[in-house]
């Protein structure tokens, strides 16, 4: 049995399909969802989202976002989201290092926004990190 699973970025979806079990970063810790689960809605935070179909795993990377459980369908809408293979490292770790340069220096007029960016940040280096042990295996 499985459940039909819609993940959908503000610009694009980034996966339509069915799963035996996904997995998710939501608001209180990390969750699984089965078939038949009960229904939930929450909110996610930045991470990555797992999708099982059978053998295959397939891995996306949100920047938070809200999650939809019903018995028959899973919704999760994100504002940005890309597959965790197109996360690159170095670059990711980057963006995180410029991220806590600009708040070490402090001054900024959006210093809130600054640390959820960097909230962001850590999660992508996170998930390309675990995508690059993946690729490794």
């Amino acid at each position: 049995m499985a459940i039909r699973v819609r993940v959908l970025a503000a610009d694009r979806p980034l996966l339509e399909g069915e799963a035996d079990f996904l997995t998710f970063r939501g608001a209180d810790g990390d969750l699984g969802v089965l078939p038949q689960h009960a229904p939930l809605l929450t909110w996610l935070k930045p991470g990555e989202v797992m999708v099982r179909q059978g053998e295959r795993e397939t891995y996306l990377f949100i920047e938070g976002g809200f999650l939809e459980v019903l018995p028959q369908l899973v919704t999760v809408l994100a504002e940005r989201g890309q597959s965790s293979s197109e996360l690159k490292l170095e670059a990711v770790e980057e963006e995180r290092r410029a991220l806590q340069e600009r708040l070490t220096r402090g001054g900024e007029p959006a210093a809130a926004q600054l640390r959820s960016a960097l909230d962001v940040a850590e999660a992508r280096v996170v998930a390309a990190q675990l995508q690059r042990r993946r690729e490794r295996e």
